[in-house]
């Protein structure tokens, strides 16, 4: 595990930073992905981010693998930095970089306990049926979901909302239904589904329980080289 304390450009964060007990979490296990956290490190440092970065390079402690628990590493981050104490926690996939400070996304973690950004997709089309079947949901009910995407999620451990969304993401996980793959693979008949997004899917089925929304969302995060708000826009996402 990298921690990292950067210098930023401006000072006026740092106060409530530390007061919030903020932190960046990420890792990234093999291929092109540690080279992705370490770009991401880099566009925080240059931003200006003046808060705390946790980052691996491999699983970070008590992580199952990932052929035996998908994208487990996300939620294994995420309790290393609740032990360590932090409050306000936010995981962005190794395939972002930023490109402003992000310090405004922790104004809407510290208020609504939580942050998410739309996928495109709805949960019809993102959930396999074996998930939809374990909380007993139809795929109907399904459709009227906007599905989240899980490559940048903050929460806030000490607020009552953040708390259950983490916990129920968790539940989920740990029940297994992260496991499915991401092509079809015959995983529904149903003409709408088109593929299982694992981690993703889990921390969906945590928000479509406890009903929570957020409106103030997708203008911060963009794929390079598409069209964005570049007044609004924090992180890009490329691959390397």
């Amino acid at each position: 595990m990298q921690t990292n304390k950067y210098k930023f450009k401006t000072q006026i964060n740092k106060m409530d930073l530390t007061e919030r007990k903020a932190v960046i979490i990420s890792a990234g296990i093999s291929g092109w992905y540690p080279a992705g956290v370490r770009r991401l490190e880099r566009s925080l440092n240059f931003e200006g981010w003046g808060g705390d970065i946790m980052t691996w390079q491999d699983y970070p402690p008590n992580c199952p693998r990932h052929d035996d628990i998908p994208y487990y590493l996300k939620i294994a981050a995420f309790e290393e930095a609740i032990k360590q104490g932090y409050t306000h926690i936010l995981w962005v996939d190794a395939s972002f970089f930023a490109v402003k400070n992000p310090m405004p996304m922790f104004d809407i973690i510290s208020e609504q306990g939580y942050w998410f950004f739309s996928s495109g997709y709805n949960l019809a089309q993102s959930i396999n049926d074996n998930s939809l079947n374990f909380v007993g949901k139809t795929r109907d009910e399904a459709e009227q979901q906007t599905e989240w995407a899980s490559g940048c999620v903050g929460i806030r451990i000490d607020n009552p909302d953040g708390k259950k969304l983490y916990e129920r993401w968790k539940y989920y996980m740990d029940a297994g239904l992260s496991i499915g793959s991401r092509l079809h693979d015959n995983q529904s008949a149903d003409p709408r589904f088109l593929f299982h997004r694992q981690d993703q899917s889990c921390l969906n089925l945590a928000i479509w329980e406890l009903g929570l929304k957020n409106e103030r969302v997708d203008d911060m995060v963009a794929y390079k080289g598409t069209g964005y708000n570049k007044d609004k826009v924090i992180w890009f996402i490329q691959s390397l």
